[in-house]
């Protein structure tokens, strides 16, 4: 799986609540430091619990090193952590699954007050067998890892289906977050490059071509759409339009299930590039993303052309703050999030690119002073595997 994760492992807007009384109620008198209190009360507790650090889970490499649950807390606690997010990979559709989440582990993190996110792939995952062939996107060139399978966002049954697994999910969980990273079309320049760049199926050109485009013909090839600026152009704004639909929808299907959890978007960053080359080739929008959806969080991932760097410093954060800056500026009111990577490379190349423990911690506090308000990394059972947590 390590050549997917490479690939995949590349907010607060909040509406203001009306309400219609009969009698004029005086708002309560409220001593906090406004800068903390979210527009959007409902999930307030919830957001306060999730600020700071926090890590990653993968439970399914997890339970495979027979961690206890003390052992995990303990752990926890010495880097400071107030939040995990489980990283759920597979086509789990949300159902109760004490498999999957151990019921032990979930009871050892609710009374230690670590807050629990539940956070999926926006654009496929690993396995999903499950899930119908006319949902996958289509690459210029076939993906080598055949248990990674790409879902195309621009297919409204794929979308459906991802947000009726997070309705189940918060049925059945009390996560206090949602979110899904790899929620962009793959990858970075790879339309350059070696191929790994879709969605480029006739389900996707005949959406473009009949219902964006509004043209009474057949689908477009790719080659016509690639070879005319004006028509690439409108290409990338159709895939844009994609990933701000798929967003609003997951927010939708959190709000109405369980207001009180937290809804974040997930963007990315690369170092020394812009904003333009982002929307290009990720499809990301992240601008139109913090002022039209309204996440409550907005994570910034790290690109894996970032985090494949081994002389990457700990203070990298600083050359992603052309992306920080503009989300904030688009939306004032949006909590900025950060996400890491700390153990997979080392793993998968050993000797190469080791993130020690001090690296991280400097990458935690450095995430604090410029302001994001959690971070979290990738990931802790990798880190344990290679002797890298913190002692």
């Amino acid at each position: 799986m390590k050549n997917i994760k490479q690939i995949f492992i590349s907010c607060l807007t909040l509406s203001i609540l009306l309400f219609s009384c009969s009698e004029k109620i005086e708002p309560p008198i409220n001593d906090e430091d406004p800068d903390e209190i979210p527009i959007y009360q409902e999930n307030a507790e919830n957001l306060k619990k999730v600020k700071g650090n926090s890590i990653q889970i993968d439970p399914i490499v997890f339970y495979s090193l027979n961690i206890s649950p003390e052992e995990l807390i303990n752990d926890l606690k010495k880097a400071n952590i107030t939040s995990v997010h489980f990283f759920l990979v597979t086509d789990w559709d949300g159902s109760k699954d004490d498999e999957l989440l151990k019921p032990e582990y979930l009871k050892a993190l609710k009374e230690n007050n670590i807050a629990i996110w539940a956070m999926f792939i926006g654009n496929g995952m690993y396995g999903g067998q499950s899930l119908p062939d006319e949902w996958e996107m289509e690459l210029l060139q076939p993906y080598p890892d055949s248990s990674a399978r790409f879902f195309s966002f621009h297919n409204d049954n794929y979308v459906t289906w991802q947000a009726e697994r997070v309705k189940r999910a918060l049925k059945n969980y009390d996560f206090a977050g949602i979110g899904f990273a790899e929620t962009y079309f793959p990858e970075w320049r790879t339309i350059l490059s070696n191929g790994f760049y879709g969605d480029v199926s006739l389900y996707a050109r005949q959406k473009f071509t009949k219902e964006y485009l509004k043209l009474d013909r057949s689908a477009l090839s790719f080659d016509a759409i690639r070879n005319d600026p004006t028509m690439y152009r409108k290409w990338q704004d159709f895939r844009v339009e994609a990933i701000l639909n798929f967003n609003h929808k997951i927010k939708d299907a959190v709000r109405q299930t369980s207001p009180k959890a937290i809804f974040a978007s997930w963007g990315i960053a690369l170092r020394n590039e812009s904003l333009g080359e982002i929307r290009e080739h990720f499809g990301l929008d992240m601008v139109r993303i913090a002022k039209e959806v309204a996440p409550d969080i907005f994570f910034i991932q790290t690109s894996s052309q970032d985090w494949l760097d081994p002389a990457l410093k700990s203070n990298y954060l600083d050359q992603y703050e052309y992306a920080r800056k503009a989300i904030q500026s688009a939306n004032p009111n949006v909590k900025m999030a950060i996400q890491a990577d700390i153990a997979s490379l080392s793993y998968h190349n050993p000797g190469v690119g080791i993130r020690v423990p001090d690296w991280w911690i400097e990458f935690m506090e450095y995430s604090t002073e410029m302001g994001y308000y959690t971070n979290t990394s990738y990931e802790y059972a990798f880190c344990k595997k290679q002797d890298l947590w913190i002692n």
